[in-house]
């Protein structure tokens, strides 16, 4: 069995814990996310060797050196697949434009390096649970809520489907700060 890989956005809002905590009894899911496996895909890689790797990591920290740190926020509980058993159950985030073109950007760019890249709308969603159990789901109104989580990052995971839990990193891609654009403004005006 090969190595699958993708890059995500950990997502760490204890928001989300109380969230998926109070919508689960209404559903029947056979695998729930631990809050430590929250995250938002980027892009998918699937099975990659290790040139392809090398050339990936180089890429997400090229892009992640240019990529402002931004915020996303949720309010949303969705899901996809029959409403009556969605085979997954999600949080979705606002709409941001930051997330887009990064997201738009870094697939731009390995679509080059990975030809068979997973080419899939981009549907930016953190997996609360999935793969429904038994029976339907009970009709209840959603709670209101609002969390906030501040992108600072982007991580290149390791697929483990034997272990708890199922992600590990490989790499870490830190998205530049804007202090750091002052400090190169205040280099050019140096040299």
């Amino acid at each position: 069995m090969s190595t699958h890989y993708f890059i995500a956005i950990p997502i760490e809002a204890t928001e989300l814990v109380d969230v998926q905590q109070t919508i689960l009894p209404y559903y029947s899911y056979r695998r729930i996310y631990r809050p430590e496996e929250f995250h938002m895909t980027v892009q998918f890689l699937g099975s990659v060797d290790g040139d392809e790797l090398d050339e990936v990591k180089e890429i997400t920290r090229r892009i992640c050196e240019k990529t402002l740190l931004f915020t996303l926020e949720f309010r949303a509980i969705d899901h996809f697949g029959r409403p009556d058993r969605p085979r997954v159950l999600t949080i979705v985030p606002d709409d941001s434009e930051p997330l887009q073109r990064l997201a738009h950007t870094l697939r731009h760019e390995l679509v080059d390096v990975i030809p068979r890249l997973d080419r899939k709308s981009f549907v930016p969603h953190v997996t609360l649970a999935k793969k429904w159990g038994e029976g339907e789901r009970v009709p209840y109104v959603p709670p209101e809520f609002h969390a906030t989580e501040s992108v600072e990052e982007l991580i290149l995971y390791e697929v483990q489907p034997t272990h708890t839990p199922a992600y590990r990193a490989v790499d870490v891609f830190p998205l530049r700060r804007p202090e750091e654009d002052i400090w190169q403004s205040r280099l050019k005006f140096l040299t």
